[in-house]
């Protein structure tokens, strides 16, 4: 996986030196090549990771026939089934790549090439005969691809940071600083004015002589859901020959993998299915490393979980023990994850994997929104409630005085009939900076979910609910997450569980088949009984790598903050009442929401010393692969 920059010139004359500094501010993305094209008003910037076909014909901006032309982030797994159709189609390959593939299938199938992929990506191609440039998105939304658009420029970029050097600055939106991130995530936002995201599973369609431009959904996953068995028993045998094929999809690369584990269920079953496809010599064992780290950090239920099933398949796993943040690193882990959320051990984790010399790590992310997670419960609970409260009005609308007794008897209901809980689709929009900034009303018109209410409607409670968490929102805000942390260390996260079969699978699912003798992801589970140990299979609790947090009652930690609001540019800043900030401060007040303004602001001063450090270096003495017309 790589980086992407682009820039549409509306205006002025074309400035090369814009694309070079966005291309530099990705490298972390890509450090093994970069690359840019001219095309009239655009250009177009690429960083390399190089994952497949590791020689210069991976090189990218990428055309194989002189018209389309490509930059890509992301990887499709199924290219070499495409690759096969196409071959028999007579188009001709001159490297083994993916990105090739991408091409001639967009030259062969236009925008509906799209919906062959099996993988994750943001990707921009250039018609250089029609003068159009498609921006494509993945289905899921795990590559991220962000927008600035204004009078002068339509930009977009695989980070936010990079669209810092189209003036040297970027501006905090009011009106979206203070609301939830995840929030922001439900109707494609960010806290930066003219920034947007391209939500997932659409493209951008821009004539580039007009500057009109399209936005057209390529992706409807309520369309494609599978039909599943009645049977549990069928099922998880079926969900389990559904992530056996995605893992071993995965394993498609020319360079080494690794994994991570935590002694939890998903990353244990995506690691017992390494190892199984590993018995069945179905890896390059001189390219995959099957010795996981283990993160160790306070609280952790099961480390001990994990040693021992490393154990068990004879793998030395290494164990990292997570380290007390030091709070002055604030500035520059957040301006890297490019989120106010303090996910260091995220971050840490994908530091190690890459001083390992890994370059691609198989994870077991992505289960808990489509199979049940504990903490959704509730909600996977209401057509339970709902059934019960539509079967009673029918048995007092048509029962016998016995039925009626019956039912009162079974299920403790008495006279008063509860109303069934109707489905919500609203984000929380509280703005928790509202006494410090005098905010501007948030924009909830457009939420992503709108686009399916009326097909949601033909669906329980339970699946509408999963949609809105995984395809809507927040899902992505927790694929965000891990794109960052990893991405940040030149590390290229696979995660099995966001197989679009497996993924659709989860969505199509009864809650009776993700809740089951009292286990979340009950199919989960007995899909691996036979693979796990007890304490795993049995494992009664949940846990992750949570947010780092700062004890503000320990003076040190206080004084920081203090420290950040003393500055003359946080004073100075204007878009804050630094006396309303200070005076609570100094009562110890709302200390938790001036410690995350803080990091946006520290956030925003990490960019611009990223940008000025740039600015210092002799870009020009960097090595691009120039492909101006």
């Amino acid at each position: 996986m790589c980086g992407i920059n682009g820039i549409i010139f509306k205006k002025n004359e074309i400035e090369i030196h814009k694309i070079l500094e966005m291309n530099m501010m990705l490298k972390h993305r890509g450090p093994d090549q970069s690359g840019f094209l001219k095309h009239n008003n655009l250009l177009l910037g690429h960083t390399r990771l190089s994952i497949l076909d590791l020689s210069e014909k991976g090189s990218q901006p990428m055309s194989s026939d002189g018209r389309y032309w490509i930059v890509y982030n992301g990887e499709v797994y199924n290219y070499l089934e495409i690759k096969e159709e196409l071959i028999k189609k007579n188009y001709k390959f001159y490297s083994n790549t993916d990105t090739e593939v991408i091409l001639n299938a967009f030259a062969e199938w236009g925008e509906k090439c799209f919906e062959k992929f099996n993988g994750e990506w943001a990707l921009a191609i250039l018609d250089k005969k029609e003068d159009v440039l498609i921006i494509s998105r993945d289905g899921i939304g795990y590559k991220p691809c962000y927008i600035f658009e204004d009078n002068d420029y339509f930009s977009f970029s695989s980070e936010i940071k990079p669209l810092f050097s189209l003036y040297k600055s970027l501006n905090f939106d009011s009106s979206n600083l203070g609301i939830a991130s995840e929030s922001l995530f439900y109707s494609s936002k960010t806290i930066f004015e003219n920034i947007t995201q391209l939500t997932q599973g659409r493209l951008i369609k821009i004539n580039l002589k007009s500057n009109e431009k399209k936005i057209i959904r390529w992706d409807y996953p309520l369309s494609k859901l599978p039909k599943v068995h009645p049977s549990y028993k069928e099922n998880t045998e079926n969900y389990f020959d559904l992530l056996y094929k995605s893992t071993k999809l995965r394993l498609r690369s020319d360079v080494s993998i690794g994994t991570s584990l935590s002694g939890g269920l998903d990353s244990s079953a995506i690691f017992c299915l390494l190892n199984l496809l590993e018995s069945k010599n179905e890896t390059d064992q001189n390219k995959v490393n099957l010795s996981p780290i283990i993160m160790d950090y306070k609280d952790m239920l099961s480390k001990t979980e994990a040693q021992e099933l490393s154990k068990a398949y004879k793998k030395e796993s290494l164990v990292v023990s997570d380290k007390e943040e030091n709070i002055q690193d604030t500035k520059e882990i957040i301006s890297k994850l490019e989120t106010a959320e303090e996910f260091f051990m995220q971050f840490n984790l994908y530091k190690k994997q890459k001083n390992r010399g890994l370059k691609i790590s198989i994870d077991g992310h992505g289960a808990d929104e489509f199979l049940g997670y504990p903490h959704y419960f509730p909600e996977l609970s209401v057509d339970i409630f709902n059934n019960l409260i539509n079967s009673y009005k029918t048995v007092l609308a048509f029962g016998g005085e016995n039925s009626k007794i019956r039912f009162k008897k079974l299920f403790g209901l008495g006279d008063k009939i509860a109303n069934e809980i109707p489905f919500m689709a609203t984000p929380n929009t509280k703005n928790y900076f509202s006494k410090y900034i005098d905010v501007k009303e948030y924009d909830s018109s457009f939420q992503i979910v709108n686009e399916d209410l009326d097909t949601l409607s033909d669906f329980n409670y339970s699946l509408k609910f999963t949609y809105l968490i995984s395809y809507c929102g927040w899902f992505q805000f927790f694929l965000n997450k891990w794109d960052r942390a990893s991405m940040a260390n030149s590390i290229e996260v696979r995660m099995p569980f966001l197989d679009p079969n497996v993924r659709l699978f989860g969505l199509a699912l009864s809650t009776e088949h993700k809740i089951k003798n009292s286990k979340s992801k009950s199919i989960l589970r007995d899909s691996f009984k036979k693979h796990l140990p007890d304490s795993i299979y049995n494992q009664n609790f949940k846990q992750g790598l949570t947010q780092h947090k700062f004890d503000f009652n320990s003076s040190k930690y206080l004084n920081f903050v203090q420290t950040i609001i003393s500055e003359k540019k946080f004073k100075e800043n204007g878009l804050w009442d630094i006396n309303k900030i200070s005076q609570d401060i100094n009562n110890k007040q709302n200390v938790n929401n001036i410690w995350r303004l803080c990091k946006y602001y520290l956030m925003l001063e990490g960019f611009k010393e990223n940008f000025v450090s740039l600015e210092n270096a002799d870009i020009n003495s960097e090595s691009f692969n120039n492909l101006s017309n």
